[in-house]
């Protein structure tokens, strides 16, 4: 009681205290940088933010389909990048034209998203995604059996399937976006007409054009206030985002000498232990590189180093170790045989209801499958001509009707169908025989074979030559030392010639820049070189880079904005002179005073051309290139008069219209309202809409804090 009684007394003070705390902490809170609130925000797009975990997630599904697709466990750096590059374009856009589509009312109701799916003309993502593998043909049958079973499915998956749906809504709503912007542009007569005219109507001219390479560099004096002069009037041309730019040194690691000896005693070894191991593909899979590869191979497809002891040396004969693309490799012959390379088969599917990959296509049990597929096993084995009619009427796959079971022609080897293969081999022409498989009973016919020839089944040990820890550990310490020793931008360059290293440059990255000559992972540079950190001189820490380490520079920021004009000034250089050197062509042919084409053409030390049949829209004039504003004054002139110098991009112009061909009236002019209205569609369907409101928006990306 005592206690809270000297806290009541000295409770006004309490109050002082308490207060300028919680105002030190809060304003301590609102005027650091809120570093905490973007680590949890990749960015915000138009109000709407976007919470890293829903961002790295959909990577992440990404991620796993793109593997599915390339039947690979790993993706490379670039891979996982511009899948990240895709997700944020693909949330930006869906963040940007939801709220167009909100603002114009514009949504899919729940039967057209159904029609979609289900309809007689499904969305071209659900005819990609439900495609018989065997037939490369849509299976409508193959989403019923799916969408039955989603129930059953992992959480995994209809989290997969419910973005599909979100795909196609999207994809479905951006048509309807477009087609009301499309239907609602029309081209009205006249400018139909006036499109139709400046198409058509031409001219023939003559000229003398001499080139600003005619005129002396010494003849020109070019200022720093000339060069700023046409900066300040195009300065537009000059607008960036910021830019950083670097210098690196790349230290190689490789396998020292002691590593490659180190690494030839344990490929030694393992040739003794090949040679009397009893489960081959056991062994190479527990100690290769490279997994147990039991396909038959021809001559042709071995190496030149194994070939002819494979096919000339009896079974179990051993070849090596021998180096192959700094890879030891240990090859041991494990069978011969007489194979065809192709075989064409036809196939027909008894499923049933438990069958383990069965996916409902038959509610028949596996008894009755049994008891039909020996029924129908009798009647193929005594006439095989009958099995297309049999397989349209009995088999389970969903494209038999179509297909009538024709696999057409399988080459030896294909993953996709060597357990169908390895059971035709000893099929004769026309013969039939009984499998089964996790998807139910088959009965397969050979159609036809080509002719066996001899091919070997070879185990192949390999053993790359690797740097060892202790050679990445070395690299690194030099690396290291490099980095400590140079801090600065000419001790940099200096420590690059005094130990013979090569500099290389990365010149204007952006802070989303993924591309660095000779580094497999750019991000990790590009990330330092943005952070607040890093300034104008800062060297880098060693990056890892796979079998490289990298110590890199920062030389130079650009920021946001007009590039400077110091940064652009030898760029405008050459520009400037060619205008200056023009002005000096003008002046010469201004002083001749001549309304003579050909003595102007004398006094230059020019001829006189002849151009023919150009139109108000074209660009180029033939040996001169692209003159816009030439060929524009064209149209201005009269016939038979002589024109002023007019100063184009590549020379000075002077000219005189022989005849102006104006073009033929006629009664339509819908087909050039047509060209009119197509060309505005593809803008549209280019994405025209979207990144005029992307560039409208307002967009805070915080994706340099994550990748």
């Amino acid at each position: 009681m005592a206690l809270i009684g000297q806290i009541r007394k000295h409770s006004g003070l309490l109050v002082v205290i308490i207060g300028v705390a919680l105002a030190a902490f809060v304003l301590g809170d609102f005027l650091k940088p809120r570093q905490a609130h973007h680590e949890n925000y990749i960015g915000e797009i138009a109000g709407d933010e976007i919470p890293s975990q829903e961002f790295f997630q959909k990577v992440s599904e990404q991620e796993q389909v793109t593997k599915e697709q390339r039947k690979t466990e790993n993706l490379d750096p670039q891979d996982v990048f511009q899948i990240k590059q895709s997700i944020w374009n693909q949330l930006v856009q869906e963040i940007i034209m939801g709220k167009e589509y909100e603002k114009i009312g514009l949504s899919l109701t729940t039967g057209e998203l159904e029609e979609q799916i289900l309809g007689d003309n499904p969305h071209k993502y659900v005819q990609q995604s439900f495609t018989d593998p065997e037939t490369k043909t849509f299976n409508r049958e193959m989403v019923t059996s799916f969408l039955q079973n989603l129930d059953g499915k992992t959480p995994d998956m209809k989290r997969r399937y419910l973005n599909f749906e979100t795909m196609v809504k999207e994809d479905r709503l951006k048509t309807k976006y477009n087609t009301l912007i499309t239907k609602a542009y029309s081209i009205p007569g006249a400018f139909a007409k006036l499109d139709y005219e400046n198409n058509n109507r031409k001219v023939n001219f003559r000229y003398v054009a001499p080139k600003f390479g005619s005129v002396a560099d010494s003849l020109v004096n070019i200022t720093d206030d000339d060069l700023q002069a046409y900066y300040e009037e195009f300065k537009y041309n000059y607008e960036q985002d910021e830019l950083r730019s670097l210098d690196y040194v790349v230290f190689d690691i490789k396998a020292s000498t002691e590593d490659r000896k180190n690494i030839a005693n344990e490929v030694n070894q393992l040739y003794q232990e090949f040679k009397t191991t009893d489960d081959v593909t056991l062994f190479v899979n527990s100690v290769s590189d490279d997994r147990y590869d039991s396909t038959f191979k021809k001559r042709s497809e071995l190496s030149p180093s194994i070939a002819n002891e494979m096919f000339e040396s009896p079974v179990g004969t051993m070849v090596g170790p021998y180096i192959e693309n700094e890879i030891y490799n240990i090859a041991k012959l494990i069978e011969r045989e007489m194979r065809p390379d192709s075989i064409m088969m036809s196939k027909l599917l008894i499923s049933y209801a438990t069958a383990p990959s069965g996916m409902g296509l038959s509610e028949r049990t596996q008894e009755e499958a049994e008891t039909l597929i020996d029924s129908l096993l009798t009647v193929l084995e005594k006439d095989p001509s009958k099995f297309e009619a049999i397989a349209v009427e009995f088999s389970d796959y969903p494209t038999a009707e179509e297909d009538k079971g024709d696999l057409g022609w399988m080459a030896d080897g294909n993953p996709g169908f060597g357990l169908f293969f390895d059971q035709g081999l000893d099929v004769k022409v026309d013969g039939i025989k009984e499998m089964e498989t996790a998807l139910g009973y088959h009965i397969i016919k050979v159609v036809d074979k080509t002719e066996p020839i001899e091919k070997a089944r070879v185990a192949i040990v390999t053993r790359a030559i690797v740097p060892s820890n202790n050679t990445f550990q070395e690299v690194y310490l030099k690396a290291s030392a490099f980095a400590g020793e140079n801090p600065t931008l000419a001790q940099f360059d200096t420590a690059v010639v005094n130990q013979g290293l090569n500099k290389r440059s990365a010149d204007r990255l952006n802070e989303m820049s993924n591309r660095i000559a000779g580094v497999e992972n750019p991000r990790q540079i590009v990330r330092w070189a943005y952070s607040i950190n890093t300034e104008m001189g800062s060297i880098s820490p060693v990056f890892e880079d796979g079998k490289t380490y990298i110590v890199a520079i920062l030389k130079d920021v650009t920021p946001k904005g007009y590039t400077p004009f110091e940064k652009v000034k030898e760029q405008i250089r050459p520009l400037v002179v060619n205008r200056k050197k023009g002005e000096v062509l003008v002046e010469r042919i201004n002083a001749l005073n001549s309304n003579d084409l050909y003595q102007i053409a004398a006094e230059m030390g020019e001829k006189v051309d002849t151009a023919t049949d150009i139109n108000f829209m074209a660009r180029n004039i033939p040996g001169f290139g692209r003159e816009n504003e030439v060929i524009g004054k064209l149209f201005t002139l009269e016939v038979g008069k002589i024109s002023k110098p007019i100063q184009g991009s590549n020379a000075v112009f002077v000219v005189v219209i022989d005849e102006i061909m104006e073009p033929k009236d006629i009664d339509v002019y819908s087909i050039y309202a047509n060209q009119l209205e197509t060309a505005f569609k593809t803008k549209v369907t280019s994405n025209g809409p979207y990144r005029a409101l992307e560039k409208n928006a307002n967009i805070i990306d915080n994706r340099l804090m994550f990748y």
